[in-house]
């Protein structure tokens, strides 16, 4: 496909200067032999003692709608390009504030952990000193402290139980809390297994619908978390979070659809016998074959674009 410029205008006469009929200027009264599948505008009447032009009609070039196609996927490597174009181009102010603020969120969380080892260290070291374990060794300071009887002893006298007793008691305790605490986390896990699956399942029906989703990215999205946490369907969160965004872009997809059929009506019009030619009015005629065009088209066609219009074939 190519802008018919006025230089190549000239090669066109390489067609056949007889294709058509004789050297009439736009304002002849015949336009010549119509060639076949094509529908040639009835001269319309002239008005005020002017001749008008009998093919002002004709539509030339490939009518068609040259917006890109909606939803149009690029390859791998050339999403990757364009992303990096974008962080180090227009978006990298916002790319590199993304970055900063998760290093911080990680950072605080290290601090929160390593403060609060910090404030039980002392304890630790006492506890250490006092039952000569390795410094650092809680496992085996964990063991000195289970075994040692003086924890035991006021309560065992309390509850007329030995110390043997009781420190059993504790252990089966801790035992069953730990059992119980592992039992909540398979659970939790199995919950949180079966959760991404369902949202895998949605997020690939999703996809069909808008190819550009992408599911861990949404996850990024704190506003798209929520909306997940609270049973919020993954289609509708997404297009909660981007409405902006598929409003827009649906209403281009509607428009290029209007804008298709309207052109396959003008085609499928030229296929047809023109209906109620006595009304005064000439069909509109579309050519898009360089090798149909008569001398007065191409002539036709010069003038347009020497006033500026595109012409495509």
């Amino acid at each position: 496909m190519h802008n018919l410029s006025l230089s190549s205008l000239f090669d066109i006469q390489l067609f056949g200067e007889g294709a058509g009929g004789g050297d009439g200027g736009t304002g002849a009264g015949t336009a010549g032999t119509t060639p076949a599948g094509q529908t040639e505008a009835a001269p319309v009447q002239p008005q005020s003692g002017r001749k008008s032009n009998p093919l002002a009609n004709v539509q030339y070039g490939i009518q068609e709608n040259a917006a890109p196609a909606a939803g149009e996927q690029l390859s791998a490597d050339d999403r990757n390009a364009k992303f990096e174009a974008l962080i180090k181009g227009e978006y990298k102010d916002l790319y590199d504030a993304r970055v900063q603020e998760t290093i911080q969120k990680r950072l605080k969380s290290t601090s929160e952990t390593v403060a609060k080892y910090n404030a039980l260290a002392p304890m630790l070291d006492i506890l250490t000193g006092k039952y000569g374990t390795e410094k650092g060794n809680i496992e085996a300071l964990v063991k000195a402290i289970e075994e040692d009887e003086s924890f035991y002893e006021d309560e065992a006298l309390e509850r007329g139980l030995t110390v043997a007793q009781v420190k059993e008691i504790r252990k089966m305790e801790r035992e069953n809390a730990a059992l119980k605490a592992q039992m909540e986390q398979e659970k939790t896990q199995k919950q949180a297994d079966a959760l991404y699956a369902a949202w895998m399942q949605q997020a690939e029906a999703v996809k069909q619908i808008y190819p550009g989703f992408d599911l861990q990215g949404e996850l990024q999205n704190e506003q798209f978390r929520a909306l997940l946490k609270s049973n919020v369907p993954i289609q509708t969160a997404y297009e909660v979070i981007h409405k902006d965004e598929i409003l827009p872009a649906a209403m281009n997809i509607t428009a290029a659809k209007i804008q298709e059929k309207t052109a396959n009506d003008i085609r499928s019009g030229q296929r047809r016998p023109t209906e109620g030619a006595m009304g005064g009015r000439a069909a509109v005629v579309v050519k898009s074959d360089v090798s149909q065009l008569t001398k007065q088209d191409r002539r036709e066609i010069n003038r347009r674009v020497a006033r500026g219009e595109k012409v495509r074939f």
